[in-house]
């Protein structure tokens, strides 16, 4: 096995498989903490599974158990790892996965972390971690309104990585976008549920 993530006492293990797909797993987390895991690897398949078949994103393959998943291993390195500049066309094929992303009803709502984009051996993009997304088949209105803060989340990353690529527009944009993202609900949901797992795990004295 290949470790694609620090080992942290909090969050899953990823690694490389022998098979050569990528396992994500809560497997040998203490109780407190393979409870809530469990929930968020079955929220997390379910996301998958809907976007099965977008390039870009990997593909899902499977629940071994019910604290683990595997999807395919896309190579390369994320934007906070990788010394590889992307180019022009790397943000041009990433608008195309995020379109598609939101044609199958998802919100990815963590855009504005550099590790959840990836950089392959060839330069294209790829998006991992949809644990905490959305999947919002109706109403199309809460779609429409929610589905611009992956845009500017986007935008972020681009004026953080290639800053001179950026226009105008898109700077006033990036400005906006870190603007609402500090007031984004979902996401402070989804860090409080993981505060209080350290908390429970803390207090059971594990």
């Amino acid at each position: 096995m290949t470790k694609l993530k620090q080992r942290q006492r909090y969050s899953p293990d990823v690694h490389v498989t022998d098979e050569g797909m990528v396992e994500k797993t809560y497997r040998t987390k203490a109780l407190p903490l393979r409870i809530f895991g469990a929930l968020f690897i079955c929220w997390e398949s379910f996301i998958y599974s809907k976007l099965n078949g977008v390039e870009g994103i990997p593909r899902f393959l499977g629940k071994p158990d019910i604290y683990s998943l595997h999807i395919s291993f896309m190579g390369g390195k994320n934007l906070r790892e990788t010394s590889r500049k992307p180019d022009a066309s790397y943000y041009e094929m990433l608008g195309r996965i995020i379109s598609c992303m939101h044609e199958r009803d998802v919100v990815h709502i963590d855009m504005r972390n550099r590790r959840n984009y990836g950089i392959d051996e060839e330069g294209k993009p790829y998006l991992i971690d949809f644990s905490p997304s959305l999947y919002i088949p109706w109403p199309k209105t809460l779609k429409k309104l929610l589905t611009p803060l992956d845009w500017l989340g986007m935008l972020k990353i681009k004026g953080k990585v290639s800053p001179e690529l950026l226009t105008e527009k898109e700077s006033r944009n990036m400005k906006f976008g870190c603007f609402l993202s500090s007031l984004w609900l979902p996401k402070k949901i989804f860090n409080l549920s993981k505060s209080s797992i350290r908390l429970l795990h803390s207090v059971l004295g594990h």
